[in-house]
């Protein structure tokens, strides 16, 4: 048992060691991101970037969330320095999402850049319009208004159904009722199949099956490009899960929602939402859905 002597003063050495090795790899985070800045001040802002990113990883990994969202909010201001505004959101909801759960100002300040960029999105999208009007588009425009469906110059979606649709798709398969779905896609008028579905889960007082089903059913109207019915049915299974207190459905109900306002063109209801289902969701402790809810994120703004 000769190996074991000394095992006190070895675990305060290894204390010892493993302080300084938390030294070592925030003193690296720091280097990363003076040599960003460095890059940035040279014009090179893909490298400033990618210093900036490795110095996230690090404070990630040493757990100092406060400075992995003020990282995560300067890469935002390089992207957006660059008019990348899309790219720019992307890391400000990131440092967004770390900074709400913080009693840090840094959370007033993210939140008032996103809301600038979205307004340049929306602005950018008015102003398309705009010129479609003026280049005798007016009709195109009444008839996309009539349908549900956004207008874009070309006569094209700007926001493809099909993308969102499967990003929705990975998002309802994470609710513990959605067994049921993959059945239902086989059929060819799945929509009757469920509807049917959803009365015999109503008649038994089956209230998360319910909700479920109008998940589906919102989902597979949206794949059709039946945007206002869709949000029909995601406004009902968020009445559903609210009145039972489950906020993952709740959150997926609202993340639904947004998206429909979105293809509706109604972007600033449909960022509300979305908010409101991320703000529940980094409570959820479920690293599935804030996965699956970022890349539909992405979805939607690219």
């Amino acid at each position: 048992m000769d190996i074991f002597k000394g095992k006190e003063d070895y675990g305060t050495s290894l204390k010892k060691l493993l302080e300084q090795l938390w030294e070592y790899q925030e003193a690296e985070a720091n280097l990363m991101v003076e040599i960003a800045t460095l890059q940035y001040e040279n014009g090179d802002t893909d490298d400033a970037v990618g210093f900036l990113e490795r110095s996230v990883k690090i404070y990630h990994e040493l757990g100092f969330i406060e400075e992995e969202a003020t990282i995560l909010d300067l890469i935002g201001d390089v992207y957006s320095s660059t008019n990348d505004v899309q790219n720019a959101l992307d890391y400000y909801y990131k440092s967004f999402k770390i900074c709400s759960s913080l009693d840090t100002p840094l959370e007033g300040e993210v939140l008032n850049k996103i809301k600038e960029h979205e307004a340049e999105i929306e602005a950018t999208k008015n102003n398309a319009v705009k010129k479609a009007i003026a280049e005798g588009g007016e009709d195109a425009l009444l008839e996309s208004e009539e349908s549900g469906k956004p207008y874009t110059l070309d006569g094209d979606e700007s926001i493809d159904h099909v993308k969102i649709g499967k990003r929705l798709d990975d998002i309802i398969g994470l609710l513990d009722e959605s067994a049921v779905y993959s059945s239902y896609q086989e059929f060819e008028n799945p929509l009757v199949r469920l509807k049917e579905a959803h009365q015999m889960a109503s008649s038994i007082g089956d209230e998360k099956g319910e909700a479920a089903l109008l998940l589906i059913m919102g989902d597979i109207s949206l794949k059709e490009e039946k945007t206002k019915k869709s949000l029909e049915f995601f406004q009902k299974s968020l009445k559903s899960f609210m009145k039972i207190d489950d906020k993952k459905g709740e959150s997926i109900s609202r993340l639904m929602m947004g998206t429909a306002y979105f293809l509706l063109g109604e972007t600033d209801e449909g960022s509300k939402y979305l908010r409101q289902s991320m703000e529940i969701i980094k409570h959820l402790n479920d690293p599935d859905i804030e996965k699956a809810a970022l890349a539909l994120l992405k979805s939607i703004y690219d």
